[in-house]
């Protein structure tokens, strides 16, 4: 994965969380992955995986195309 595909998947995870009004602890509730990680996730710092992009997409009620629509690794 790309560093700039990772960067915008952060940003998207950032939006989307930020549009639920859920602090980092709360998305990590919801998806069961580490806040610490969500963290990293948020900053494209750390590469992220198919059962995290589904864990993700079903905290926010999105389906895995519906949370990557508009993320191109060009």
């Amino acid at each position: 994965m790309s560093s700039d595909v990772c960067v915008q998947v952060g940003e998207r995870i950032r939006k989307l969380r930020k549009k639920n009004g859920w602090r980092q602890i709360d998305l990590a509730e919801h998806s069961g992955i580490h806040e610490v990680h969500i963290s990293d996730l948020e900053r494209g710092v750390r590469e992220v995986g198919l059962h995290h992009l589904a864990a993700l997409a079903g905290a926010f009620g999105l389906s895995l195309s519906e949370f990557l629509k508009g993320i191109n690794g060009e």
